[in-house]
């Protein structure tokens, strides 16, 4: 029985999924896991961050660096929550090229099983277990546009903690600007205080209405965070810059709980008419994207 996995981590639609199925299977066996991240270049900055490759190819090249570093965080802040939320003990370590060099760092490291995603290629001498998500089309379609709404918050947190750090390294930066404020808010599937996501599952099933329950929790705690940003922005407080670094910790930590846990909760319960009516709420703008503030 396998009992420790390594599993690369990147924040591509494949990497996310790959994430939380080796999450599922390691709780269901007793296993650990090792991710490996890589200390060269991620999926956000290459996809959906395209203002960082600018920063670094037009005069701001620290910005362009601290948000690199901004995004190799976040990815492995999201797997480590996604595993603490199922009880799965994790741990994560930093590698030059994780494609070149999982089986030596599988030997290394003890694992017995490694997690790519399907389209990966992984050339070793421990068992390889390649993860394919089977959705239908329009679950497809849902899920990647949640995905796409959590890199789009995720680029605009880590574009703003990339420009509030440069004071310490003596360069200037510009002013945390209340302006723009709004993109920073934890995304939501829905209106007012209902995510439409979260209700259909919870109409399915009850096994995870304790995940949807803490979910929630932290929904509101999130909104709180944000409230408590905007008013140190407003009032040009000493300690934004640490208030937005413990609001876009805690948003990671939120993220990787709901791609690791809820989605595939909805994968496994939802139906497919639940898929085409969040596919037909999408297309008719009926899904608003909130703050979820009660």
């Amino acid at each position: 029985m396998y009992r420790h996995f390594l599993v690369p981590v990147d924040d591509s639609d494949a990497g996310i999924d790959t994430v939380a199925q080796a999450v599922a299977l390691a709780r269901s066996v007793g296993a650990r896991i090792t991710f490996a991240y890589r200390a060269d270049s991620l999926a956000l900055a290459q996809q959906d961050g395209a203002h960082a490759v600018e920063c670094a190819a037009t005069g701001r090249p620290a910005a362009g660096r601290r948000f690199d570093d901004c995004v190799r965080e976040m990815v492995i802040v999201k797997a480590e929550a996604a595993a603490r939320a199922l009880g799965v003990p994790c741990e994560s370590m930093r590698m030059a090229s994780p494609a070149a060099q999982l089986a030596s760092t599988a030997s290394a490291r003890g694992c017995d099983l490694v997690c790519v995603a399907s389209q990966a290629t992984a050339a070793s001498d421990v068992p390889v277990l390649h993860c394919v998500v089977r959705r239908a089309p329009a679950a497809v379609r849902v899920v990647a546009a949640l995905y796409r709404l959590h890199r789009a918050t995720a680029a605009a947190l880590c574009e703003r903690l990339a420009h509030s750090g440069l004071a310490h390294i003596g360069l200037a930066r510009p002013d945390m600007d209340p302006r723009g404020l709004d993109a920073l808010r934890i995304p939501r599937l829905g209106s007012g205080d209902a995510c439409r996501l979260s209700s259909l599952l919870s109409g399915r099933t009850s096994v995870v209405d304790a995940e949807l329950g803490e979910l929630e929790r932290q929904h509101q705690r999130g909104a709180a965070l944000f409230a408590e940003l905007e008013r140190a922005v407003a009032a040009g407080a000493a300690n934004v810059e640490d208030a937005l670094s413990g609001y876009a910790q805690f948003v990671w930590e939120y993220f990787g709980r709901k791609e690791g846990v809820i989605v595939p909760a909805a994968q496994r319960y939802l139906r497919e008419d639940d898929w085409r009516d969040l596919e037909a709420a999408f297309g008719l703008g009926g899904i608003e994207v909130t703050s979820g503030t009660p």
